[in-house]
């Protein structure tokens, strides 16, 4: 590679050297948008090319601080756990003007928003306004000393033009006093910067093999190559910004490969000082140069005796696990052992390269331990937390508690019934007639429905439980809910066990916390988490499993730190910039949550990495249920909806679909032909069982021979 350069320099000479890079997808398997930059240096005849994804770091705090310096020890990580990475960190000891300028701006942009800084060319325009004010103020003197026998009139003019002259010239005067303060200001800062202020670069990077190439099929034959060895090498997920305490590392893709490329060759980064005293033709080298830099002061920058920016050091443990390899060579393939002997819950099918597979996702509840799930409104969210509900329900010996603060989770006691939804299902080898309700228990204290709470509140732990809070206010529904948890965690913090035995299901859980309800309540709303805390901490250990559903991260207060670091597994759905730094610390490119479809996610947990996954439909009805609704979908008090016989789901999708097409009831004899049931008896049964659970009612027509026929019970609300 040093002869080529060699050649290069010889032939063409530095400044005629011209570049051209390219950005080709990569189809890497944790990350199908990934983008791999492609250098091309043009030699005559010849053209050099090479492929690279380069980072370089900014340590910046909120605050808008700098922290540069004591970076080795992250070198040494780096190089020691990541052979294959070029790390390149330089020190240099002095900074250039453009970087002291530079770092002011951020630090008093920081500090002072509306704060700009004025350029000379801005204060000579000032003074050349007050100039100009100040020869109309002579004129209008000079005119209001003649004694031409002007009428009172205009000498009242006169007077008030030359008051108000006065008055702007005093204006431009102030402000033209300030801006001399703010450029002193800076000019001062600036030179205490420059003397004690020190600048560092840290880049690292993986690169490709160098291709010379003479023809256009040599060039495409070295782009394949590229694209296929950075296919191969690249297994790094790169945390974009990692917080530790009050300090933020941001890491940024260089986007100058040429630059990088450079730094490489040469070992370490360009010195800004001596770039700096070349002319006006390196301007564009200059400026790359000093993006990729970091000013950092060595000592407290001082003026006029007070502190204007402090010594700053890196914590270098903090950025130990900035960068995290992924050796999985096949993500799909290790879920296939994992969810083995698991609880595997089908939840939908993998997308590769935005392509939706025919391969099954499978979630092993069993080794999920704690879930968080996000997503915003119209995301899926939903759908994803009633499926995993259906999946885990098929197990006998797993009991499920649903706490929620609607009256959605009511829907899992009847089969989904919109034509919309049903007609995903072969998509997902589903059968439409395989929607189903499910046998749970329903409490919900504020609408007088369903069971009434037992006086042990433990017992809700026991079977499958739909515990709805819709109605009551927020200080009673953070109070039963930190009952109900802290009984159900005393019950079964009797005995340990390395089983799941408990799935709680958390619906909504930002209306759990004391950010977000009202003042009167959050004294509950406070004790509300600290159970939620308390369980997500010690559940574990006695086979209890929370999954947390909620809008993002930020909805907990940082008091609830631990329910977000216990969660084994987190499920992103669509989702606003609220979640993407969250997201950024699990899947890498946290932005990819924006550009997710609705109903489709990314499932992560540190033994399968990330899997983007598109979301099944349920097979029972999503919907925010009233009380009438749900007094319906009951049978009675003592017994929940069971699930209707097979024959019975084909007839009442026969009434459905009629229904839809037609906008009538569908006569009984006719539904028995559609049917191909011929026994008046057995028909009779399956209309009586649909009208026992609710789903349909019967009517007799006033035609002649008053025929009967059977109209679905539709259930109102909305999505």
């Amino acid at each position: 590679m040093d002869g080529i350069y060699e050649e290069i320099l010889n032939q063409e000479g530095f400044r005629k050297i011209g570049s051209l890079s390219y950005r080709i997808n990569l189809n890497i398997w944790w990350q199908p948008d990934i983008k791999v930059q492609v250098l091309q240096l043009p030699l005559g005849s010849k053209a050099l090319l090479k492929g690279s994804k380069s980072y370089f770091m900014k340590s910046i705090t909120e605050q808008g601080e700098t922290w540069a310096r004591e970076i080795g020890p992250l070198q040494n990580y780096l190089e020691a756990h990541f052979p294959e990475l070029h790390v390149s960190f330089s020190y240099f000891r002095d900074i250039t003007g453009t970087l002291a300028a530079a770092q002011i701006g951020r630090k008093l942009t920081a500090q002072t928003p509306s704060i700009e800084i004025p350029s000379t060319g801005q204060i000579a325009q000032l003074q050349r306004e007050l100039a100009d004010k100040r020869i109309q103020q002579q004129s209008t003197d000079n005119l209001l000393g003649l004694d031409s026998g002007n009428s009172d009139l205009l000498k009242s003019y006169t007077k008030q033009q030359a008051k108000t002259l006065r008055k702007e010239i005093q204006q431009l005067e102030d402000r033209k006093s300030r801006e001399k303060e703010k450029l002193h200001l800076f000019d001062n800062l600036q030179k205490e910067y420059e003397r004690n202020c020190s600048a560092a670069c840290f880049i690292f990077s993986l690169s490709s093999n160098s291709h010379v190439v003479t023809s256009p099929p040599e060039f495409r034959d070295a782009l394949i190559s590229i694209v296929k060895e950075m296919n191969d090498l690249h297994r790094y997920q790169v945390t974009q910004k990692l917080c530790g305490g009050r300090l933020n590392i941001h890491v940024v893709e260089a986007g100058e490969p040429v630059m990088v490329w450079i730094e490489e060759w040469l070992g370490g980064s360009l010195i800004p000082r001596q770039i700096s005293r070349l002319n006006e033709d390196f301007r564009l080298l200059r400026e790359a140069a000093e993006r990729h830099t970091m000013v950092t002061p060595n000592t407290d920058i001082r003026l006029d005796g007070a502190v204007k920016d402090d010594q700053k050091l890196l914590a270098a443990s903090v950025v130990s696990t900035l960068v995290t390899r992924l050796d999985k060579p096949d993500t799909t393939a290790d879920l296939k052992d994992v969810s083995k002997d698991a609880m595997p819950a089908n939840i939908g099918l993998v997308v590769k390269n935005g392509r939706v597979t025919d391969t099954q996702f499978n979630l092993p509840l069993a080794k999920c331990n704690h879930t968080y799930l996000s997503g915003t409104t119209g995301s899926g969210k939903s759908y994803m937390g009633r499926i995993i509900v259906e999946k885990a329900a098929r197990y006998k010996d797993l009991n499920i508690l649903i706490l929620d603060p609607a009256n959605q989770s009511a829907g899992l006691l009847v089969p989904e019934d919109r034509e919309s939804i049903i007609s995903l299902y072969p998509d997902f080898g589903m059968k439409p007639e395989s929607a189903r309700g499910f046998d749970f228990k329903y409490y919900a204290p504020a609408l007088s429905i369903g069971k009434q709470l037992p006086r042990d509140l433990s017992l809700l732990g026991n079977g499958r439980t739909i515990l709805s809070f819709k109605g009551l206010n927020d200080r009673h529904r953070c109070k039963l809910f930190c009952d109900v948890l802290g009984a159900v965690f005393e019950d079964y913090s009797i005995e340990e066990s390395a089983t799941l035995r408990l799935l709680i299901v958390v619906e909504e859980a930002q209306r759990f916390t004391k950010k977000r309800v009202s003042e009167d309540a959050k004294a509950a709303g406070e004790q509300a988490e600290n159970a939620l805390d308390r369980i997500v901490r010690e559940g574990r250990k006695y086979g209890c499993y929370v999954n947390i559903q909620s809008q993002s991260i930020k909805d907990f207060a940082r008091d609830s730190a631990s329910i977000r670091q216990n969660t084994n597994t987190k499920i992103f759905l669509h989702n606003s910039d609220r979640e993407v730094d969250y997201a950024a610390d699990f899947i890498g490119n946290g932005r990819q949550i924006i550009q997710l479809k609705p109903a489709t996610a990314i499932v992560y947990n540190s033994i399968w990495g990330a899997v983007t996954v598109k979301v099944r439909p349920p097979l029972s009805k999503v919907w925010d249920f009233s009380a009438e609704d749900t007094q319906r979908l009951l049978t009675s008090e003592a017994t929940p909806l069971a699930v209707l016989s097979s024959d019975a789901k084909q007839l009442l999708a026969v009434v459905r679909q009629y229904h839809n097409e037609e906008g009538s009831g569908l006569n009984i004899s006719n539904a028995g032909e559609l049917l191909g049931v011929t026994s008046k008896r057995q028909l009779q049964q399956l209309v009586g069982e649909l009208e026992h659970k609710g789903f349909v009612k019967t009517r007799r027509l006033r035609e002649r021979g008053q025929p009967r026929i059977i109209e679905p019970i539709l259930s109102g609300g909305t999505d």
